[in-house]
């Protein structure tokens, strides 16, 4: 009751009226009087009054439950709404207090307990564990707090307060592998947790690394595989070697385990044999027995750093690739070639068409070599590489041209020089002719000496050996421009192994033609009439002077020949046989008749130590002899166009006149010319060839050097379109000398395929020699040309051509002689190329559209064989006409 109240009662006493009741006091009552709710929730409290004024209000508080109390109260609204703090206090009561607003003694009290929240408990991560394994946990939740309990199947384990809504827990599990813990969560007070959750322990963390024993080469790459067992992380660390993610010695990989191997691979220490690596397995030891260098590949577990597993990886050499050789074109001799591309090794070889250079080692990506460069067949290399042990591999290759050193001629004019001068060009032959020139060529050979012939195994041992003889020097012999001469004055000084039978006949035939070749006209014919094969296949040894008692006369088959195919010329004569003027030389019987005269007394040398006699034993190795009382020694009158008087004397003086005489006549140079003009260059050579020929050969007085260079340096004898049908002795040689074929010990196998060709070489069929000078071939719309050599080509032996061709090409020719394609095989894989290295070899380098389309033909149908695609790029191309026309 306040003051001014309890005056106004007693005035009212005072004053004699009546008081009224007694008053009650104000009093306020709060609701609830006790209350218990967890931190964080809310209470609404009401407070009821009496004895207050409507003015009064109730006004709202929090106060501590004691004077130690520590921690937030709470708030509570005007309204008396409640709200305990976040966490509870200590001790956790507080007191809500409701009093009047005009009079702080009359309040109320509420005792509020505050119990902390109960926590959820939404996840656990992760949910297993590995026994002995360091752990930690992470939960998920609410209404956590610095004091909430983390409990493993009721036990409180250690935690780490992270906020409200997370805690942490750090262990190491010692629980058996497939123990289950339940895990709950509480705050202090009964504040059990909502929601439980389960941690299983596992067996320890493995990993298994795959693939295993696995071989790659330097290059390639390799994925590898990890999988972790007993844990979710499936995360691993790579390593190479024991270093994560290795390095550059012995390659790398990246987090996902893909292995690239080094530029190239790491050392070995030493082989089984202790010898270095990189070098060549001791006798006996195989390839597989050398250690290939391994890596050690490992995979070490996130969720456990001690768990991890390795494999091993064993690395060969890679691939290697050339992309491009340096320089290209590269020349003859002594060369260092610079190759650049992929995948080398230490140890690298480079072959370079087929011969293996001193390889240094650059890098893995270059290489250089040294080594002697030959030309091959078709002017193209193959450069390759090929990588040592462990796994040996050898690049496809690449082409590179090949050139001369120097070239003082062309290409295609050194070629179709060596067609005319040699048994034809092999690819060394016209490097050397390029590299000297024409001139120096011509001085150098003939300076040089001929080449030796076999010697016969007996007086009757007959001519096969010598043929194969023949081969062998024509495709061997250095002395090839003498040969070739040799074998041109043979087709004009005839004599056969058709009537020689014998090795010892032909052979001293043979050696005479080689040591004459060089010499003078005139010495040629004096050594040859005096050469034993010669007097017998016609009959001039042992001819006898004429004998009117016995009815005899001298035989006059050496003196015809030796006018009408030896010297001055053939006679040649209309339809009543009368000799037309001005077409060869005229002479009359009565001439030969007088020519057989000086040609009687020579018998054959005597056999060393035995006496000389006449008709001597045949011996052939030496010149024949005279014998003067069996020699017609009278004078003989020769009609030629410059008649002759021979004086008479004896056998020598009068063939020493008669020679004279008829190197004398006019006809002797042009006709010589013409045919030593055809046998090398062409068939119908043009009247101012012929007259430009013989003009040298009468100024140098039949010397043969000076009128062999006349011939093969006319500008004729290049002239595109010159040439004639290649015999086939030439088209043989020629065809195996452009392949560069090998010949081990005789040529043996040729003689009896140009035999099939039509040319069965040493044994012509007539003194005319294989083909008649004069045979014509008719023309499509034309008039017949000369064309001796079509004298022998018939369809039997224009078979027997594409026979050689592809005997030839595929080695069938003899066991001795070997064509050798593998520098071209390496190359066969381009058919431009093949074409163009054919081209090369036998087309000077100017094969046609058509030709090279039937080539491509060819190689088309070898399919996938390379050996049989240049094969019949080659057959193809020999076979062609234009091939064995020579151009």
């Amino acid at each position: 009751m306040t003051y001014p109240r309890l005056m106004c009662a007693l005035i009212l006493t005072f004053s004699g009226v009546t008081a009224p009741a007694a008053i009650t006091p104000p009093t306020i009552k709060i609701s609830p009087a006790t209350f218990t709710l967890r931190a964080g929730e809310s209470k609404t409290f009401s407070a009821s009054t009496t004895g207050l004024q409507t003015s009064d209000k109730v006004v709202w508080s929090v106060v501590k439950s004691s004077t130690t109390q520590t921690g937030a109260l709470g708030t509570v609204s005007s309204t008396g709404v409640y709200a305990a703090p976040a966490v509870a206090p200590a001790p956790d009561t507080v007191i809500v207090r409701a009093e009047s607003s005009a009079s702080s003694a009359v309040f109320a009290t509420s005792v509020v307990t505050i119990l902390n929240p109960l926590p959820t408990f939404s996840a656990v991560a992760p949910t297993t564990v590995n026994t002995g394994l360091p752990y930690t946990l992470t939960l998920k939740g609410t209404n956590f707090s610095a004091a909430t309990q983390v409990l493993f199947d009721g036990k409180a384990v250690p935690s780490a307060f992270v906020s409200s809504t997370e805690l942490a827990v750090q262990a190491t599990s010692i629980a058996p592998a497939g123990t289950k813990i339940a895990i709950t969560i509480s705050n202090p007070g009964p504040s059990a947790s909502t929601g439980a959750r389960t941690l299983t322990v596992e067996p320890p963390v493995t990993v298994l690394v795959s693939p295993d024993k696995q071989t790659i080469r330097i290059g390639q790459t390799r994925q590898f595989y990890a999988r972790v067992s007993n844990t979710p992380d499936q995360v691993v660390t790579w390593q190479v070697n024991g270093k994560a993610g290795g390095d550059a010695l012995n390659g790398t990989i990246d987090d996902k385990g893909l292995y690239t191997p080094p530029a190239v691979l790491p050392a070995l220490t030493t082989t089984p044999s202790g010898t270095p690596p990189g070098t060549a397995a001791p006798s006996g030891t195989s390839a597989a027995a050398i250690p290939l260098p391994s890596v050690t590949i490992t995979a070490i577990s996130h969720a456990d750093p001690k768990a991890g597993s390795s494999v091993t990886l064993s690395l060969e050499n890679g691939m290697p690739v050339v992309t491009s050789v340096t320089p290209n074109p590269v020349k003859t001799g002594t060369a260092t070639l610079t190759v650049t591309g992929t995948g080398f090794a230490p140890g690298a070889v480079v072959h370079f068409a087929g011969t293996a250079f001193t390889t240094t080692f650059v890098s893995d990506k270059k290489l250089t070599a040294t080594g002697t460069v030959d030309m091959p067949v078709g002017r193209v290399a193959a450069a390759k590489v090929s990588n040592p042990a462990p796994g040996p591999e050898t690049s496809a290759a690449i082409a590179v041209n090949v050139q001369a050193p120097a070239e003082l001629m062309t290409y295609a004019d050194a070629s179709r020089f060596l067609q005319l001068a040699s048994f034809g060009p092999s690819p060394d032959s016209v490097v050397e002719l390029q590299t000297i020139g024409r001139d120096a060529w011509l001085a150098k050979q003939f300076a040089m000496p001929a080449s030796a012939w076999p010697e016969a195994n007996d007086a009757n041992e007959g001519t096969s050996r010598l043929k194969d003889a023949f081969f062998t020097i024509a495709l061997k012999g250095p002395d090839q421009l003498r040969q070739r001469v040799a074998f041109a004055l043979a087709e004009i000084l005839v004599s056969s192994a058709v009537k020689d039978m014998k090795f010892s006949q032909m052979v001293s035939y043979q050696r005479l033609l080689g040591d004459d070749a060089f010499k003078d006209f005139r010495t040629l014919l004096h050594d040859m009439t005096l050469n034993p094969a010669m007097g017998y296949f016609l009959d001039m040894v042992n001819n006898d002077k004429a004998n009117p008692k016995a009815n005899t006369v001298a035989n006059e088959n050496y003196a015809r020949e030796v006018m009408q195919l030896f010297s001055i010329g053939l006679v040649q004569l209309d339809s009543r046989g009368v000799p037309i003027p001005g077409v060869g030389p005229e002479y009359t019987q009565h001439t030969v008749t007088e020519m057989a005269r000086v040609f009687t007394g020579w018998t054959y040398a005597p056999v060393p130590g035995f006496a000389s006699h006449w008709k001597n034993t045949e011996y052939d190795f030496l010149p024949m002899v005279p014998f003067e009382d069996h020699h017609d020694n009278a004078p003989k009158s020769l009609d030629l166009p410059l008649p002759c008087t021979i004086a008479g004397g004896t056998a020598a003086s009068d063939l020493d006149q008669t020679l004279d005489c008829l190197l004398k006549q006019s006809s002797v140079a042009p006709f010589i010319s013409s045919r030593l003009i055809q046998r090398l260059v062409k068939s119908a050579p043009s009247a101012d060839y012929v007259g430009r020929v013989a003009a040298v050969f009468t100024s140098s007085r039949g010397n043969l050097p000076a009128v062999i260079k006349a011939i093969l340096t006319d500008d004729e004898a290049k002239a595109p379109g010159s040439g004639k049908l290649n015999e086939p002795v030439l088209f043989a040689t020629q065809l195996l000398r452009a392949l560069d074929a090998t010949v081990t010990g005789e040529a043996t196998g040729v003689r009896t395929q140009t035999a099939s060709m039509g040319q069965d070489v040493l044994s012509p069929n007539s003194v005319f020699s294989y083909f008649s000078p004069f045979f014509r071939t008719p023309v499509p719309g034309g008039a017949p040309v000369v064309a001796p050599e079509f004298q022998a080509m018939n369809a039997e032996t224009a078979f027997g051509r594409m026979n050689f061709a592809w005997r030839a090409v595929s080695n069938q020719v003899s066991g001795n002689i070997r064509v050798d394609f593998s520098n071209l095989q390496d190359l066969s894989g381009t058919a431009a190329t093949i074409t163009e290295a054919a081209s090369q070899a036998l087309y000077q380098g100017g094969m046609g559209t058509n030709e090279k389309s039937a080539v491509a033909a060819g190689i088309a149908a070898g399919g996938t064989n390379t050996l049989s695609k240049v094969r019949n790029a080659f057959y193809v191309a020999a076979g062609a006409p234009q091939y064995q026309v020579e151009q």
